[in-house]
């Protein structure tokens, strides 16, 4: 089974171009199965790829012993397998502890680690499963194109070889190479959405409509992200007047374009005013909303320290 395993690995890996021979890598490590199944398969692989990689963990401090029973994991499998390794420790205790703010200061870490040790990549132990999950939290929540392609193999730094492996197969690959790990006890809590998705709606989807749903919603998230690709690459022309805090372009030009390509270069222009994070479906429809109307006097709006201006044929985008 692990030599299968490993084989299926190295498919997705070439598939998705994930990386080339001699690379090296920030190997992001929680504790958990899915971590310490991906860098017990990359030191498999390290000789024959030759590659290096450093191991990078995140101690929150928000289980308290558990916490720190993760970090002396990680730390002990770095040593068992002579890799360097650097945790960060959020000492200070955080008023936000929010999916997305955890995630923001993690991928934070990994990319200055990463600066910093010169790495190609930044590898993540995302998994099929994981996919799936993802995918049906951003269809409930509303999504378009962009959300619903979910998470890429590949996306600038950042790669993810276990992309098409299933959790159940994961855990199969950890009791035949005998590997221990942790589990977080918050996977548990029903009052988190993803561990509804988890727990209860997919295996209902799996027992009443279809048994391999993890497997056919990982797949569509990769055909939309491929679909997402191509569209972002289309070339609009689009005129745009950029200053330090400004990007301004014309209303009339822009609305000749197809709607998706209107989203596209709303999302396009509103990116970089949000760290690089995509705007959600219902700004998007307001900014739509405001950019067609017909009235003739200014519309306005404001959010997230931006403003958005549309005067006669000017559209604006502001941060202030």
């Amino acid at each position: 089974f692990v030599r299968r395993f490993i084989k299926r690995v190295l498919n997705t890996v070439n598939k998705f171009e994930l990386w080339h021979t001699g690379d090296s890598f920030i190997v992001c490590v929680s504790g958990g199965p899915d971590s310490l199944c991906l860098l017990d398969v990359l030191t498999l692989l390290q000789k024959k790829q030759n590659f290096t990689f450093h191991i990078a963990h995140v101690n929150y401090h928000l289980r308290g012993k558990d916490s720190d029973l993760d970090e002396k994991l990680v730390k002990a499998r770095a040593k068992n397998y002579s890799l360097p390794c650097t945790v960060l420790s959020q000492e200070k205790k955080l008023q936000d502890t929010s999916e997305e703010k955890l995630r923001d200061i993690r991928y934070i870490f990994f990319e200055k680690l990463r600066t910093k040790k010169n790495a190609d990549h930044i590898v993540i132990a995302h998994n099929q499963d994981d996919q799936a999950e993802t995918f049906l939290m951003r269809l409930l929540r509303g999504s378009g194109l962009s959300g619903l392609s979910a998470m890429r193999p590949k996306n600038g730094s950042i790669i993810r070889p276990l992309i098409e492996m299933s959790r159940s197969d994961i855990l199969q690959y950890l009791k035949d190479r005998g590997i221990t790990f942790r589990e977080d006890k918050s996977n548990a809590d029903p009052r988190y959405f993803r561990n509804k998705v988890r727990r209860e709606l997919i295996p209902f989807l799996e027992e009443k409509f279809q048994p391999q749903t993890r497997k056919l919603l990982a797949e569509t998230a990769t055909l939309l992200g491929e679909d997402y690709a191509v569209l972002s690459d289309i070339p609009t022309k689009l005129p745009l007047k950029q200053e330090a805090f400004s990007v301004e372009c014309s209303r009339r030009v822009l609305l000749k374009l197809p709607t998706a390509l209107i989203h596209q270069e709303i999302r396009s222009l509103l990116r970089p005013f949000l760290d690089g994070k995509n705007p959600n479906k219902n700004l998007i429809n307001e900014l739509m909303k405001a950019i067609k109307s017909t009235k003739s006097k200014t519309q306005t709006l404001t959010f997230r320290g931006l403003k958005f201006i549309r005067n006669g044929d000017r559209v604006r985008l502001l941060n202030f």
